[in-house]
Order: structure tokens, then C-alpha cells, then sequence
């Protein structure tokens, strides 16, 4: 087949139990550099480029992350998930791949994403699942941490809710919904916003935890944000709860499973 240049998005799906996060560093495993490879392998391209809509930490999870990348290949779009997919291990997979126009950005075109944070409140650890879950020995008031969500719901300043350590030169973003989701033991978090600062998703949840352990009060929460002041919020909450659920463009991207 004759090879054309051709711009794709991708959908993959990791564990990140294994990672050192998505973005390529030097030594490190990681998705990126493990993914670029196996598709420059695949599609004859040295010069294949990936560029991803998020660059989640060590530890954490992804269901539906999207990337795109240009090459020129005779290899079918459609067909690109089921050929590479033959050589990545077995904690990364390639969900689907779509032909996208030359200006799409997995990043910059994103409108909106939903991540969740899977708590698992017992006095027992668990160890079925522990990679994908932050265990809370302690009893946790579910309904004081109910109360607290709208507090957080709306277009705000939530630099009192990023990592020192983040990159982002504006800490405003909008949070959509925050819905709690119960099973047993079992307390998932799935928040939907505009985009989350560095490590926001899991100081969102170590600060509900914090209210559901009578540490704060869901009254605080006004003021915490007002002083925008990272010491006053709780703690950041390890990254084995945290999973990217998925990633919103408009118009849709007919590419998440």
C-alpha cells in the first residue's frame, strides 16, 4: 500500500501501577515512550511524535486517555489499534484509533475531563484491587462529605488546591459535578471540570475525606478558596485512586469506548 501522511487521535487505556507516569523520562518506564516506540516500529515512521492530553503521574490510571500524532505510513488508521496492540505489554492497550484534521490537539482541543477517585474505607487493607484504590482505615461521615461538594461546584480560583510543584500559570478552572458513587466499603469520587491543576483531582479528595473525618467543616471550604492557601485544604490523596475516566471535545470525538 502507498504511504500518505495522516494525522490520528488515540485512545489508550493503562494501568499505571508500573509507570512512571505517561510523559517520557529518560531511564523511566512510561507510557509515552513505550507507546511512541511500538508505533514508530509499526508505522516505519522515526520522526512519529505523540502528544497527549494529559501527563498523569506515577501510579496512576487511565481508561480513555487520547493522544494524537502525525506520520506518514500505509498503515490504516482503523486498523492501527489492532496492529500495535501486538506489542505493547500487558498493562497498556490501544482502544481505538480516528483520522483527526491536521489542527487537532489532544490537549488544547479538550473542553472538558472526568477523572475518578476510588477510596476504599474499611479497617482492613484490602488486597484484591489495592493498586486501584487509597485505603481509609478510619469511619468517614458520608454525609458531611455530601454537603461539602457544592462548595466546590462552579468556576473558581482553586489555587489552594494545586501542588506547589505545578506548572500552570492560571489556577482557575470550573468543576461541572462531583458525584459520589457508594458500594459497600467501596467510595467512588467522579469529578467532571474544564481541566484540574497539578494534583487537584487528589487534594479535591484528600479535602472531602478531611471534612467526612470532621477535620474541616464543609463551611470552611468559602474561605479556603478565598485565601487560596494550599496548607489550609487537605492532603493529596495517593495516586493509585486516581483514574482518568475520559475526555471531552467539541464537536465529539467519536473515538472513547
Amino acid at each position: 500500500m502507498r504511504q500518505h501522511r495522516q494525522t490520528v487521535a488515540i485512545c489508550t487505556e493503562y494501568d499505571g501501577s508500573r509507570f512512571c507516569g505517561w510523559q517520557i523520562q529518560p531511564g523511566q518506564r512510561t507510557v509515552q515512550g513505550i507507546l511512541q516506540t511500538a508505533l514508530r516500529e509499526l508505522t516505519s515512521d522515526q520522526n512519529l511524535q505523540i502528544y497527549g492530553c494529559s501527563r498523569t503521574d506515577a501510579g496512576v490510571h487511565a481508561r480513555n486517555h487520547i493522544s494524537h500524532f502525525t506520520a506518514v505510513t500505509s498503515v490504516p488508521a482503523e486498523k492501527m489499534h489492532l496492529a500495535v496492540n501486538s506489542s505493547l505489554p500487558s498493562d497498556l492497550v490501544v482502544r481505538r484509533v480516528v483520522p483527526v484534521s491536521d489542527q487537532f490537539h489532544a490537549r488544547f482541543d479538550a473542553v472538558a475531563k472526568c477523572y475518578s477517585y476510588t477510596i476504599w474505607n474499611h479497617p482492613v487493607r484490602p488486597a484484591i484491587g489495592q493498586p486501584y484504590m487509597a485505603h481509609v482505615p478510619g469511619p468517614l461521615d458520608r454525609e458531611a462529605l455530601k454537603a461539602a461538594i457544592p462548595y466546590f461546584i462552579g468556576e473558581k480560583d482553586f489555587a489552594a488546591f494545586k501542588d506547589q510543584n505545578g506548572y500552570e500559570k492560571s489556577s482557575i478552572r470550573r468543576i461541572d459535578n462531583i458525584k459520589i458513587e457508594e458500594n459497600g466499603a467501596k467510595l467512588r469520587l467522579v469529578i467532571m471540570g474544564s481541566g484540574f491543576l497539578y494534583h487537584m483531582v487528589r487534594i479535591l479528595a484528600g479535602t472531602l475525606v478531611a471534612v467526612a473525618q470532621g477535620k474541616l467543616m464543609a463551611e470552611d471550604l468559602p474561605q479556603i478558596i478565598k485565601d487560596k492557601d494550599r496548607t489550609k485544604a487537605g492532603k493529596t490523596m495517593p495516586a493509585a485512586g486516581l483514574c482518568l475516566e475520559a475526555v471531552y471535545y467539541d464537536p465529539p470525538l467519536q473515538i472513547q469506548i
